[in-house]
């Protein structure tokens, strides 16, 4: 048979001494000042900072005006002195004959170092079925060159009037009754660098 001894100062196995209670006492501190002070490591330290001015970047602009005028003209581009076509679908063409697209818009482009162009797109503008296209004419300012190509500026509005002439010249009975569909033609304006 086996006993355990009696604690001579009265005080049972179970009961904490107040030594025990310090020492878990001085670990909880000590947790809660490392939790505080965000882990081992931290530490304070000097800093400054100072404003700097940094403006603000803004963009530039590239965009045609909100109106257009366009259509049909008989004649050539040369300041399209034909008269207007009303309804282009219900024109019949014949051999010979010449006719010009003519559109009116105002563009603006705005950014340094920006290159553009302006150019007619879109459209099956190709010579088949006796349909002879003319290279595409720019007028206006000094904004545009005859070849479309634009020169930026500070924002202001240019006018610009594009023409595109095509030549009907078929012989014999070739080319009777066929269509050159131009239904996607539209004007582009586009970053060239």
């Amino acid at each position: 048979m086996s006993f355990s001894p009696t604690p001579t100062n009265g005080a049972s196995r179970n009961e904490k001494t107040p030594m025990n209670k310090k020492i878990k006492g001085a670990i909880a501190a000590g947790a809660a000042a490392l939790l505080l002070t965000g882990g081992a490591g931290t530490f304070a330290a000097w800093n400054d900072s100072k404003d700097l001015n940094g403006g603000k970047v803004t963009t530039g602009k590239l965009a045609f005006g909100d109106t257009i005028d366009s259509g049909w003209y008989e004649g050539t581009d040369t300041g399209v002195t034909g008269k207007k076509i009303p309804d282009i679908t219900t024109y019949r063409i014949i051999p010979g004959t010449k006719l010009t697209y003519k559109a009116t818009t105002s563009f603006v482009a705005q950014g340094d170092n920006l290159k553009a162009k302006l150019e007619i797109a879109g459209a099956d503008a190709t010579n088949v079925n006796g349909f002879q296209w003319e290279a595409t004419k720019f007028s206006g300012d000094q904004a545009i060159s005859a070849a479309g190509e634009i020169t930026p500026d500070s924002g202001a509005s240019h006018a610009v009037t594009v023409t595109k002439t095509v030549l009907f010249d078929a012989t014999g009975i070739a080319n009777q009754a066929v269509t050159n569909d131009l239904t996607g033609l539209k004007l582009k304006l586009s970053q060239t660098n």
